[in-house]
């Protein structure tokens, strides 16, 4: 659950323009307004019914966040790493300055941590006073974000979480394909799963998975989280199932690459089976970032 305190500042640090560094823009695609088909009457009982959400245009990442982009937004943080440490290793003690407590966290940090740092699964470490990425893994997509950091480093790139109509649109299209890429079953050649824990492909592989707008890595490699509250179909906007305040879990989305071959796993509706903690990082959830058209 997300406690009111974390909520409230979140929503100012965003609303205030809090974090002031290179906001750079990665490639966003286009993904113009109007309906979209919504789930699927087969699968898990989470993905029915099948249903038609009108959208206004909106654009998306072409590539998942990577660990080398995420380094740079936490050395925008007023936090400082003050001995150099391999990913996985940094500890509290080891980062002063006013965000310490959102960069690394702790039992008692308020608010919640941005990337659970001290984990074995982060890809993140500390050199020369700086974060960055584990050697070999700067074009790898993030692990162990929490949905609260996930939406602090779009908001650091004046952008947003998508909602998960939106990123199920991007994925699909308003043809409803099956799977990011079209009907044709997933292969190693169009996704990453089946794989070792923490055995991802850069953010920028796999041309042949890409939707035909651009956007990778849609199946597989990392699941993703969205801005929206896990509640069940039809989805409704104004339900309060987008309310960035709200208690509860976030959905994810995508598939990741611990799945197995189960195709139904990895299709562009699918919506159970990943952990929706928002306060904790989790090591097969990354993101990407959205924002309105103009």
């Amino acid at each position: 659950m997300l406690p009111a305190a974390v909520a409230a500042v979140f929503l100012i640090m965003v609303v205030a323009g809090a974090f002031a560094a290179d906001r750079a823009q990665p490639p966003m695609v286009r993904v113009d307004g109007g309906a979209y088909p919504i789930g699927a009457d087969t699968g898990g009982a989470s993905n029915r019914p099948r249903h038609a959400v009108t959208l206004r245009p909106f654009l998306i990442d072409a590539f998942e966040v990577s660990n080398g982009r995420f380094a740079e937004f936490l050395n925008s943080l007023d936090a400082r790493p003050i001995r150099d440490a391999a990913a996985g290793t940094l500890r509290l003690d080891d980062v002063v300055g006013r965000d310490a407590g959102r960069v690394i966290g702790g039992p008692v940090a308020t608010p919640r941590p941005y990337i659970e740092l001290d984990d074995e699964d982060a890809r993140i470490g500390a050199s020369g006073g700086r974060f960055v990425p584990e050697p070999g893994f700067a074009d790898r997509p993030v692990a162990e974000t929490t949905w609260v950091g996930a939406a602090a480093y779009c908001a650091w790139r004046i952008a947003r979480l998508p909602t998960e109509a939106e990123w199920e649109a991007a994925a699909r299209g308003r043809e409803a394909r099956t799977y990011p890429w079209g009907e044709a079953p997933p292969t190693p050649e169009r996704a990453v799963f089946g794989r070792a824990r923490g055995d991802t492909e850069p953010t920028r592989s796999l041309p042949a998975g890409a939707t035909p707008e651009g956007v990778s890595h849609l199946a597989g490699n990392m699941a993703e989280w969205t801005s929206t509250l896990f509640k069940s179909y039809p989805y409704d906007a104004a339900d309060g199932r987008e309310d960035l305040a709200a208690a509860g879990e976030r959905v994810t989305r995508g598939g990741d690459h611990v799945f197995d071959v189960a195709a139904d796993k990895l299709t562009g509706y699918f919506r159970d089976g990943f952990s929706r903690n928002p306060l904790r990082g989790h090591r097969h959830i990354g993101f990407r970032c959205a924002k309105d058209a103009e």
